[in-house]
């Protein structure tokens, strides 16, 4: 996936399962998700599944801060980097 298609299901997953009405139309991949209360403890664990079940890869417990959750797509650049680190830990096997 390239970082555009994550922007893409994260954007429609966080609209979704968090959001309704004006402020699921309102969100788009650069809307402050913890400043603004999109996401929350829960919530993120519940993103962290998703991005586990749907997008196959593990976020560390690293990552799981503020900075790189700050919105949708700071996210989707972290599963990207995490989706290319996936690949060649993959080819080196």
């Amino acid at each position: 996936m390239t970082e555009d298609d994550y922007v893409s299901a994260l954007v429609k997953f966080i609209g979704e399962e968090f959001l309704h009405g004006e402020a699921r139309a309102e969100l788009n991949e650069t809307t402050p998700l913890m400043e603004s209360g999109v996401l929350d403890s829960l919530r993120v664990a519940l993103l962290l599944t998703h991005i586990r079940d749907e997008m196959a890869l593990y976020v560390s417990p690293a990552k799981i801060d503020a900075h790189h959750f700050k919105d949708i797509r700071t996210i989707a650049g972290m599963l990207h980097e995490l989706s290319q680190e996936s690949d060649e830990q993959g080819e080196k096997a």
